[in-house]
């Protein structure tokens, strides 16, 4: 089997066990990212690393194929400056026709640069533009630049501490005319605790790197980061998974679980 068709039986299989979200107003949500041993996710404030081996990179685009949305947080954009789109693709796909998830941020503030790989390749053959959530507190001015440029800005409730809605978020996205029913959340930090703690996660695929980046690089669950950085609504304690299965995809160990109330 090439490594091609063993991506897609490995995504798909997890996928396609889940018919009923835990969100009950939102889409399937899928958790992923890599980290190292030593469980970090990036370098010294935020530096983007290279953690994942060919053959899980070909995992996680065609996961990215699977799914209806793609998001991250602004962090993640402002320090990557990722195109959030499947290119690993198998022999006779085209990035072109096949199915492309819809680039989503997280910004609260409305950072989010014009020059942006996400908002360059919207414009490319058609391509889905990239949906901006912030809070009903945002810039209007940077608003109307960006929807000059083609973005969809959505505002959602928010906390006192400026947090955007996670349950408020799910809600929108489901809801015509976003209609998103998969919904993939890459990253960063920030993100994926938010929506661990938020109890929201239906399937969670980590990519594990085997190699170590120290006490200067950035943990994914650090309690001293998230305290009062979250929405008050969220549990305290972090899910517990089941059906856990492991499969070795070049250097790397990919973990894929389904995540529990």
């Amino acid at each position: 089997m090439s490594i091609h068709d063993r991506a897609k039986s490995f995504c798909s299989s997890f996928l396609e066990g889940i018919t009923n979200p835990k969100s009950k107003n939102g889409p399937i949500v899928t958790l992923t990212y890599a980290q190292s041993l030593d469980g970090r996710i990036s370098g010294h404030h935020g530096q983007q690393l290279a953690l994942s081996s060919e053959e899980s990179f070909i995992m996680t685009h065609r996961l990215r194929t699977l799914h209806d949305g793609i998001l991250v947080g602004i962090g993640t954009l402002l320090n990557d400056n990722p195109r959030l789109t499947a290119r690993l693709l198998g022999p006779g796909e085209l990035e072109s026709t096949i199915n492309q998830p819809r680039p989503i941020i997280l910004d609260s503030q409305l950072r989010f640069p014009l020059s942006s790989n996400v908002l360059q390749q919207s414009k490319m053959n058609g391509r889905k533009s990239p949906l901006i959530f912030t809070s009903y507190e945002h810039d209007s001015a940077k608003r109307k630049l960006l929807e000059q440029e083609g973005v969809v800005v959505v505002p959602i409730k928010s906390s006192k501490n400026g947090q955007l809605s996670i349950t408020h978020l799910l809600s929108t996205l489901c809801s015509p005319p976003f209609s998103i029913n998969r919904l993939m959340v890459e990253g960063g930090a920030k993100v994926i605790q938010s929506f661990l703690k938020s109890n929201v996660v239906d399937l969670l695929i980590v990519t594990i790197a085997p190699i170590f980046i120290g006490v200067n690089g950035i943990l994914v669950i650090n309690k001293n980061s998230t305290e009062n950085q979250v929405e008050e609504e969220i549990n305290v304690d972090l899910p517990k998974l089941v059906d856990i299965k492991y499969e070795q995809f070049g250097r790397d160990i990919v973990l894929a679980a389904y995540v529990l109330s």
